[in-house]
């Protein structure tokens, strides 16, 4: 499959991009980073999503997933959670050789919890998926789903899994009692875009079972 991933600098993105280059496919990383994967069967793009200007051409995309974004206090996050993303699927997602698109939103899409911006922008990519997601399988026949991650245990999330008061805040309502690494939620990732051929259109929960946490945002 020829699959373009966005965000594989670091996080999720490099994890899914590295299992879909384990699994033999061609991948095309998208990044505002330099490249940290090194493969033959990977080729990194220098980019800000936010401009669309700066997406480069690459044909004959099957696979799209929408991973990089953003989570801060500072403004960007409807520039490139949302807008950004609606960038990147305008490019390569609407061809002939699309097969499966993918957006990772957040559980904050269908709870709230989180900084006002960014729980908008996540929302906002739900419903610009099910646009999408009627439109891919009319045109295409193609998937297209979001997965709304909990906890995921990267860099971006060590101020709150380094600090045991607030961490023990957040295990208090996740009945799993943790939270998944990179590589689990690349695991998602391939399943919804290359085993997956009927679920379409759907914002799939996978939290942990988290809950209770409307009075519960511990960033700080």
């Amino acid at each position: 499959m020829n699959v373009v991933i966005t965000g594989t600098s670091g996080g999720i993105g490099k994890a899914t991009a590295e299992l879909f280059l384990q699994q033999g496919h061609k991948v095309s990383g998208i990044d505002i980073k330099e490249a940290s994967i090194v493969h033959d069967l990977y080729k990194h793009f220098v980019a800000d999503i936010s401009k669309a200007e700066t997406l480069p051409e690459i044909s004959d995309v099957e696979i799209l997933i929408n991973n990089a974004g953003v989570q801060t206090a500072s403004g960007k996050d409807i520039n490139v959670n949302l807008l950004g993303t609606m960038n990147v699927t305008k490019k390569y997602a609407f061809q002939d050789a699309i097969k499966s698109v993918l957006f990772n939103a957040s559980v904050s899409a269908l709870t709230g919890n989180e900084f006002p911006e960014y729980v908008a922008s996540k929302a906002g990519v739900v419903g610009y998926m099910k646009y999408c997601a009627i439109r891919l399988a009319n045109e295409y026949k193609a998937t297209c789903n979001a997965l709304c991650f909990g906890g995921v245990l990267t860099e971006l999330n060590n101020v709150v899994t380094e600090n045991p008061l607030l961490w023990k805040k957040v295990m208090d309502v996740t009945p799993l009692k943790k939270w998944m690494d990179v590589k689990e939620a690349a695991q998602w990732c391939l399943f919804l875009t290359t085993v997956n051929t009927f679920c379409t259109g759907q914002a799939i929960d996978v939290s942990g079972g988290e809950r209770n946490c409307a009075d519960l945002f511990v960033w700080e």
